[in-house]
């Protein structure tokens, strides 16, 4: 069976069970504190959660899931990085005695596979599990009793916490290696017995001390690795030698020239593994709308694009781009079970081949920084962790390369301490991404279990309402009161203010009573439940008090401008751009909007007042907005964009202005898009890499820029003495004049340069059969000077040495420029101008021909030359 059969085949085995067959999620979860989609059940937390309701008690996925936490190890038989997960999972539905069943049934009655081969473990004290594999057919000595470290979810939950939902696993191992002698009854080998499938039983929800309460609705989450099964199938050594990898491998082998022999463990097979996993993750990743970057996701993808090029050079001797040729093969693979991938390919090719364009540059300017920091290190040194990772973050240069390098000239490399700086630094890299709620999971869990119901929001429709209070919040603990002065969190049963969400900032406002006043400064929502954060500013304010609750209505309608023409600038950036623009972020706010979207190079002027224009045409049309609810499915075929990273449930709410832009948003907008009165891009920037970022106003903000812009050109028309029509025009005028003084200069200062050059070479000093040129230039503008002046003597020179420093604004220039013949004798102008910065209190390097560094003290020039040319004269023994 191939893995593509085996795919099919999983899913209309639990479609027959009852269970509804999903689509796979993104690879990007929309939970804060994961990266990436890391298993199968990572979309459906908020159904296990009750944060949402699934379409179905039962449902069957095969979900796309990203892990890097074996990194390193890639390019072994078994690692992956992207992978599918087959996945089933119960809501209340069947429990322990189905699954098992069930995943009996799948094994041996389905894909036959061979029992002596099969072993399962179960929880230590869950002995309902050891009967049902017993009953299923499991003979004793197959069933193996493990402790919650190993089959718990979470592992250890019992005694370490936290107080979740919970329960024991059951996972099923396979033999791989069946040319052995048996093993023995009661022991067991991690290196002979792979998992392949885990049964998670969801039935208990620990409390403090470990006590385990029974949920009144137990679960079932099971998980089977599609890649290692499809190996298991076919007997193979892992997922590389299976239909999931052989057209990728077959053109990689067609690129590269060279073989791929499946059965070696040579540095070749395990390059030809590592590209093949990692060129997949890319194709995957970038068609889940992630964009190369040194932050989060982006930060990964690089990562993973970096690696497979390296090796792709290093060890296959791929000298050309690569990875742009070798992606159509994954692309035509897995279109029809992955239409996404198809729909981008053109947008991953093109992020695939500009990477490698731009890795190259890398490559040769990290070259030039290994050099400097392994010039002053002699065999038996150890190259630092710091510039180690200094070398890998600043200039993008591969740990590997840098150790590889290394180990050629005889040098260790501290790897333990770029380790920890890495760890650091991959946090860091995640862009600071922490689930900012403003209360903990155990706050949501007491209400709930007080039966306390979800807040129902009214502030689509209304901007006031009477409501209850049903819960208070102070210092992350449920309180009954609180008094005049102090900040807490109130829960409503209902309530008009918008809660965070989907880039809207929330409402404020007050809630209001004869006896109470509490003024509302952001609405957060965690788990459905609206939290108001404020302050009470008079009385006392009481769990089953009644209030009138009311937003603050002009905030609210500037938001509301915000929010729908973010919506038509969507739509125009896609008309101007193309249709690869996504958004990518977004801020909605009182007074401005900010809008991330996907796009590699920056707007020019014509595109920016392009799409400006058509926003502001659409808010003249005065399109009707209109909203409304739909299942996902009718909205996709409606043409609802769908945005980056959102997790979205089975019906949909769609915001639609007229036949121009059709999203689907939570957000509160205008009824007609004439209410924004007018639309202004306050500037165009780079957000990361692949992504630009657009600022914008609308309404009274949009007027008042437009009238402070007038009022600035005015005043630039009367310091020119003309109109305002008229200015562009004075202004070309000026700068023209000032290009012809600065022609003339120029002219001015080559004369003069020409002949003070003529007298350094006639000046040339002669050491040791080598001319020295040694000078303190006077007069020159910039470092670009300095080096011109040194181009030209050594011109004139034909063999020998030019050094020159000089003053420019209070700062210390050197340069260094070396004959052919001279280099080739040991001259190393990187070398001789590191030392001679040093001086000056600067620092620098550069090439064995040519150098450049700076300084701060120009007192320490005279003596920074000095230098330089006794490090000269010691390099060619004079």
């Amino acid at each position: 069976m191939t893995g593509s059969e085996l795919r099919r085949s999983f899913l209309g085995f639990f479609e027959s069970k009852g269970a509804l067959v999903m689509p796979s999620d993104s690879l990007v979860t929309s939970d804060p504190t994961l990266l990436f989609t890391v298993a199968g059940m990572v979309p459906m937390v908020p159904y296990f959660l009750g944060e949402q309701t699934p379409p179905r008690t039962s449902v069957a996925t095969v979900q796309k899931c990203l892990r890097t936490k074996d990194i390193d190890d890639i390019g072994d038989t078994s690692h992956c990085t992207f992978f599918e997960m087959l996945g089933n999972f119960s809501f209340g539905d069947y429990f322990k005695t189905e699954a098992i069943a069930w995943a009996w049934e799948f094994l041996f009655d389905v894909l036959g596979l061979d029992l002596k081969r099969v072993r399962v473990t179960i929880y230590k004290d869950d002995d309902e599990a050891y009967e049902l594999w017993r009953a299923a057919g499991m003979p004793a000595n197959k069933i193996f009793r493990f402790d919650q470290d190993t089959n718990y979810w979470p592992a250890n939950v019992i005694t370490e916490g936290p107080n979740t939902a919970c329960g024991p696993c059951s996972e099923i191992f396979y033999d791989t290696q069946p040319h052995l002698p048996p093993t023995p009854d009661g022991e067991w080998d991690d290196k002979r017995w792979l998992e392949i499938w885990n049964n998670v039983f969801t039935q208990f929800w620990r409390n403090d001390g470990g006590v385990m309460t029974p949920l009144p609705k137990k679960n079932i989450d099971t998980g089977m690795g599609l890649e290692r099964t499809a190996a298991v199938l076919g007997d193979h050594r892992g997922p590389f030698e299976t239909d999931l990898f052989a057209p990728t491998l077959a053109r990689l082998q067609e690129i590269a020239g060279k073989k791929y022999t499946s059965t070696d463990d040579s540095p070749t097979d395990i390059a030809f593994r590592r590209i093949a996993d990692h060129i997949r993750a890319t194709t995957f990743l970038i068609g889940d709308g992630v964009m190369p970057s040194n932050t989060a996701q982006g930060y990964v993808l690089r990562r993973l694009m970096r690696r497979a090029m390296l090796a792709g050079r290093r060890v296959l001797g791929i000298e050309k781009p690569f990875l742009a040729e070798a992606i159509p093969a994954i692309v035509e693979q897995y279109k029809d079970v992955y239409p996404e991938v198809l729909e981008k390919r053109d947008t991953i090719l093109r992020h695939a081949a500009n990477e490698e364009e731009q890795f190259s540059k890398t490559l040769a300017t990290g070259t030039t920084r290994l050099d400097s920091v392994l010039t002053n290190l002699k065999a038996g040194d150890v190259v630092s962790g710091k510039d180690v990772f200094d070398l890998a973050t600043t200039y993008g240069f591969p740990v590997e390369m840098t150790a590889e390098v290394a180990r050629e000239r005889g040098l260790g490399v501290d790897l333990a301490t770029y380790d920890e700086l890495l760890a650091d630094h991959e946090i860091i890299s995640k862009g600071g991404v922490e689930k900012q709620v403003m209360v903990a999971n155990v706050a949501v869990q007491m209400l709930r279990s007080g039966n306390v119901a979800e807040t129902h929001f009214l502030g689509y429709a209304e901007d006031t309402s009477s409501a209850k209070i049903v819960g208070i919040l102070k210092d992350g603990v449920l309180v009954n009161s609180a008094q005049q002065g102090e900040k807490v969190q109130i829960v409503l049963d209902q309530t008009p203010f918008y809660a965070s969400s989907g880039g809207q900032v929330g409402d404020t406002g007050w809630f209001t009573s004869p006896d109470v006043s509490f003024e509302v400064e952001d609405t957060q929502k965690e788990s459905n439940y609206f939290f108001h954060v404020g302050a009470v500013t008079s009385g006392s304010i009481v769990t089953g008090g009644k209030v009138d609750a009311r937003i603050d209505s002009a905030r609210r309608d500037a938001i509301r401008r915000n929010h729908t023409t973010t919506h038509l600038l969507h739509k125009a950036l896609q008309t101007v751009l193309g249709d690869h623009v996504h958004q990518r972020g977004s801020l909605v706010a009182p007074d401005r909007l900010r809008f991330d979207f996907s796009h590699d190079s920056a707007m020019t002027g014509e595109q920016i007042r392009e799409v400006e224009a058509i926003v502001n045409e659409k808010i003249l049309e005065d399109i009707p907005v209109q909203t409304f609810e739909k299942p996902i499915a009718e909205a996709k075929k409606m043409g609802a964009m769908m945005l980056f990273g959102e997790k979205y449930g089975d019906v949909v709410r769609v915001v639609q202005a007229g036949d121009y832009s059709i999203e689907f948003c939570g957000g509160t907008h205008l009824q007609h898009t004439s209410q924004a009165g007018l639309f202004k891009i306050v500037s165009e920037s780079s957000s990361a890499s692949g992504v630009r970022r657009i600022e914008a106003v609308t309404g009274k903000p949009a007027l008042m820029r437009t009238l402070d812009q007038e009022r600035t050109l005015m005043t630039a028309a009367s310091t020119l003495k003309t109109s305002p029509a008229n200015v562009v025009a004075s202004i070309e005028k000026l700068q023209s004049q000032l290009r012809e003084r600065e022609k003339e200069l120029a002219e001015l200062q080559r004369a003069a340069s020409g002949g003070q050059v003529e007298e350094l070479v006639a000046s040339a000093r002669e050491v040791g059969g080598v001319k020295i040129v040694n000078y303190q230039a006077q007069g020159v503008s910039d470092a670009d000077a300095v080096r011109t002046m040194a181009d030209e003597i050594l011109n004139r020179l034909k063999s020998g040495v030019v050094i020159l420093g000089a003053d420019i604004d209070g700062k210390v220039s050197l340069a260094i420029k070396v004959s052919k013949d001279l280099v080739e004798k040991g001259v190393h102008a990187g070398n001789v101008v590191r030392e001679a910065a040093k001086v000056a209190g600067g620092g620098g390097g550069g090439r064995p021909d040519f150098a450049q560094a700076g300084g701060k003290d120009p007192s320490k020039i005279g003596e920074a030359l000095a230098v330089a040319e006794r490090l000269v004269v010691e390099a060619v023994g004079g």
